[in-house]
């Protein structure tokens, strides 16, 4: 079915299957920590005294590297695509989806999306919740170089990926900004969504046919489909190492140096 300006009337439109397209790969950014030593420590491998250098610079790598990796924290798309919703000036539709108890940072939003008339104004943004409807806009994705003319997978990024709080309500809408541009973004009627533990997808949808000015809600008539990627908000190290703790890994080296020296007695 298609959603227009009003739920109350539907054209029935049958459609094949979702598109299926490969899902965001899982990316891993590894933290690189260069550590300068003394022109001792820049002998060759086999010297002795570049063994206490040698063995600080991995001691501080092991305790000072961080990974993240990119997860999908929820998503509906691989529900039954039931019908489509119009995205234009005059119809902005949205959905919401809850966090769990853990702060992520946002990275980009993959929508069931298709494009009937294109135009430079459409937009994918992000609202805060304010009584079961979207609230203050928090920030704008970017489009991807094209949307597929036929309903798929599109993906919307982020420039800075925005921190998401444990336990609250967003709301994701779609729009454009002129008379020109005419979308369609698929929806189910399935109440069904996969993620991390806690997060969830709203059962309905909202839409306003003011730019945003006041919005209708629908509680129950099944969200538009959607995956959303991310990171966890791991907090940064606490403290470089103190001078003490310094000493005692230049120690640990030495410690090394010595029992090298005394095997070659």
């Amino acid at each position: 079915m298609i959603r227009s300006k009003s739920r109350l009337a539907y054209h029935k439109v049958y459609f094949p299957s979702r598109c299926s397209e490969d899902r965001p790969s899982i990316k891993t950014n590894l933290t690189l920590f260069v550590v300068r030593t003394s022109k001792s420590d820049q002998k060759p491998a086999n010297s002795s005294k570049n063994r206490g250098g040698g063995s600080l610079a991995l001691l501080l790598s092991l305790g000072l590297g961080q990974q993240a990796y990119a997860v999908t924290l929820v998503e509906n798309l691989s529900e039954s695509n039931d019908g489509i919703g119009s995205t234009n000036f005059n119809f902005w539709p949205g959905s919401s989806f809850t966090t769990g108890s853990s702060s992520y940072n946002l990275q980009s939003a993959t929508l069931l999306f298709q494009q009937l008339t294109a135009s430079p104004n459409l937009f994918v943004r992000l609202y805060s919740n304010s009584s079961g409807t979207p609230g203050t806009l928090i920030t704008s994705f970017t489009n991807p170089a094209s949307i597929t003319t036929s309903l798929a997978n599109n993906t919307f990024t982020l420039a800075t990926p925005y921190t998401l709080a444990a336990n609250t309500t967003y709301w994701l809408v779609s729009g454009v900004s002129d008379n020109v541009g005419n979308y369609q973004w698929g929806y189910t009627t399935s109440y069904a969504k996969t993620g991390l533990p806690g997060w969830t997808i709203g059962n309905g949808y909202v839409d306003s046919n003011n730019q945003g000015g006041s919005w209708t809600s629908f509680p129950t008539d099944g969200p538009y489909q959607f995956s959303l990627e991310g990171t966890e908000n791991s907090p940064p190290p606490t403290s470089v190492p103190e001078p003490g703790s310094v000493v005692a890994l230049l120690g640990l080296g030495g410690l090394g140096l010595a029992s090298s020296l005394k095997k070659r007695k």
